[in-house]
């Protein structure tokens, strides 16, 4: 499946800005959903998930947190709880809602209380199934599962958008990782529409183990982007990268320094089992993962 937005009235998907508790937000997620929603014209939503279990936590007498300071353990009412989560998901919205202005998009915002999977899950099944995600907080080294998650429970969606702790930059030319060869004229095309809407270039980064096969899917990639329509806007290279190795890749990225990269999750930039710990050091662009 390739990245895919419904249009804003067909009620069928939108851009989700999906939040959950931590006081950090990328402003580069919120740059790349603007960017997206842009190109396929569709709604954005902020959403921001009241963990239920922290609820429950609260509700037993011996719960407790850390001070601000960072000293003393403190009581945690339900109800200084919940004012913080609201005071959080409040600023979301005034973010997104000011961006979603500025880019001319229709915005609505949502705070819901449940399992975090399974609030972004029903969401996204409300107007589905074209909807993009766009995780406000920054990637951490410990967050493979739950993204292994989302993409298994949260069926409703075509792609995922992450940045990472480094983000500096949603401005440059957009990367396209292909790694299967079926994959390249779906890739291109996406690459193309979404680039256009921010008027930047497309390098388009084949990728594969074997040299031989290789060299043939870049003569293929060389040949679709001949077409005098788009051949002044894209740019084709190949990385050679054993199957489990995102080095070559993270190298590459570094040198292009993209403002967007799309890449297939599960591919050698994000395996499902494979430390996000590279990644996030050398990520700094936001990445739009498909399936």
């Amino acid at each position: 499946m390739i990245a895919h937005v419904a249009a804003a009235g067909e009620r069928s998907g939108r851009v989700v800005l999906w939040h959950g508790g931590s006081p950090t937000v990328s402003r580069f997620a919120i740059d790349a959903a603007m960017v997206l929603g842009k190109t396929f014209q569709a709604e954005v939503e902020s959403l921001y998930v009241e963990d239920q279990q922290l609820f429950d936590f609260a509700e037993f007498p011996f719960a407790r947190t850390i001070s601000a300071s960072g000293g003393d353990w403190e009581p945690l009412p339900v109800e200084t709880l919940e004012r913080k989560m609201r005071a959080l998901a409040a600023a979301l919205h005034q973010q997104v809602a000011e961006a979603a202005s500025a880019a001319g998009l229709p915005c609505q915002s949502r705070v819901m209380r449940d399992d975090p999977l399974r609030a972004l899950s029903l969401a996204c099944a409300m107007n589905g199934p074209w909807n993009v995600i766009a995780v406000c907080e920054p990637l951490t080294a410990g967050d493979g599962m739950r993204l292994a998650n989302l993409f298994e429970q949260v069926r409703d969606t075509t792609g995922v958008i992450v940045t990472g702790p480094l983000a500096r930059r949603s401005e440059g030319p957009l990367v396209a990782v292909v790694e299967e060869f079926y994959r390249l004229g779906p890739m291109l095309k996406t690459a193309l529409r979404i680039a256009e809407t921010n008027d930047s270039q497309v390098r388009l980064c084949v990728v594969g183990n074997v040299a031989d096969e290789l060299g043939w899917m870049e003569s293929e990639a060389r040949i679709l982007c001949a077409d005098p329509e788009f051949e002044s806007r894209v740019s084709v290279e190949s990385v050679l990268a054993a199957n489990d190795d995102p080095a070559p890749l993270l190298d590459m990225l570094r040198v292009h320094k993209p403002g967007l990269a799309l890449a297939q999750y599960g591919g050698r930039l994000i395996a499902p089992e494979a430390s996000l710990r590279p990644l996030t050091r050398a990520l700094e662009c936001p990445l739009l993962l498909v399936r």
